[in-house]
């Protein structure tokens, strides 16, 4: 590893002694990355359905009804602050070492703006659907550089913009929807000996 000066830390050649370049620890590390996907999964899932998962979407939906209840609302953010503060930091560990450089330009409002767009694409109000924006909007970008090299970031900005327009809670709203229009559409074509009998005056 070296530092670059104005490019950050380059040169990350190994881990813990491995090459970096080999593929079974490549193919170790998208494994650890999957892990950690997943328990993460698990302990947001597990927070959001915890009583301090409540408290803190009430804070998010009313801060000030939710501070005149006696919540100590601060303490509550700092907390999930904390939290995201982690996640970011393993998600961090486990980038660098894949992509070989950490410069100042990840800090830039672009990212951060990109996340938005993972988020919105997905679906909000959900935790997976964060994981399938960040898939799509990524698979997006990489077809895009190689199509529209001048023009991805339009593009991008151009799905964000859809999606919120067209499809205001994402792939997973979308999902939810067809999966309700299909079941509407099996019980309308159900068979009339299949359905339930009207109650006659004389079976009561």
């Amino acid at each position: 590893m070296g530092f670059g000066g104005n490019n950050g830390l380059t040169d990350f050649k190994d881990i813990l002694g491995f090459n970096l370049q080999a593929d079974s620890t490549r193919a170790v590390i998208f494994i650890t990355s999957a892990l950690a996907l997943a328990i993460g999964y698990l302990v947001c899932r597990y927070i959001v359905t915890s009583k301090l998962g409540r408290v803190v979407i009430a804070i998010r939906d009313s801060e000030d009804r939710a501070r005149f209840i006696g919540y100590k609302v601060e303490s509550f953010k700092l907390w999930v602050f904390v939290v995201s503060a982690i996640l970011a930091g393993i998600a961090g560990a486990l980038y660098v070492p894949q992509v070989g450089i950490i410069n100042p330009g990840e800090f830039s409002p672009l990212n951060s703006i990109e996340l938005v767009v993972w988020v919105a694409v997905g679906g909000r109000a959900t935790l997976y659907g964060a994981a399938l924006g960040a898939v799509a909007v990524n698979y997006g970008k990489t077809y895009f550089t190689a199509v529209l090299p001048e023009l991805w970031l339009f593009a991008l900005g151009a799905l964000f913009i859809v999606v919120t327009v067209f499809m205001p809670k994402g792939l997973v709203g979308l999902w939810k929807q067809i999966r309700r229009k299909q079941i509407k559409e099996k019980q309308a074509n159900q068979p009339a000996q299949d359905l339930p009998k009207p109650i006659q005056e004389g079976d009561e």
